[in-house]
């Protein structure tokens, strides 16, 4: 970021940030919360986005979550998707269960022996987070981040 980029956001004026200036902001930010996510997750042998699978799968319950809706949510191939899938099943990580309510479908489910690493891993790759990266954000400023990012992800 160029000096004058740096005194347009100190001035909280943004209309002179271009937007091949705010792309390199943006991919430069997520390369980084990759690789502190990736860094933090290794010693577990999952990358950011089967950790996010996790979640998604965590949050659907102990019934599961089906792949179709997964791919939705993380707007992700079901390719890529089963694929890891195939991967966190092999780690003992999650569960195939059968559909009771559409044969057509799987289920998945977190292996209920993995669910208290799961609340481990949140723990850490969060404090990783912040000892890396929040830490230089104002919570109030982080929060409307968050806002911004989740009004912008109901738009896709």
């Amino acid at each position: 970021m160029d000096q004058s980029t740096d005194q347009a956001l100190n001035n909280g004026d943004l209309s002179g940030i271009t937007t091949y200036q705010a792309g390199i902001m943006q991919s430069s930010v997520n390369r980084t919360l990759q690789k502190v996510s990736d860094a933090a997750l290794r010693p577990y042998g999952i990358s950011k986005m089967q950790w996010m699978v996790i979640g998604v799968i965590l949050d659907a319950g102990p019934s599961g979550a089906r792949i179709t809706d997964m791919a939705k949510t993380l707007d992700t191939t079901l390719p890529y998707l089963t694929n890891s899938i195939n991967y966190l099943e092999s780690k003992a990580i999650v569960q195939r269960l059968d559909n009771q309510k559409d044969s057509r479908s799987k289920l998945v489910r977190i292996n209920p022996a993995f669910v208290p690493t799961c609340t481990e891993i949140e723990a850490i790759l969060r404090q990783a987070l912040r000892d890396s990266i929040y830490n230089y954000v104002d919570p109030q400023d982080f929060r409307t981040y968050m806002k911004v990012l989740y009004k912008m992800y109901k738009i896709r």
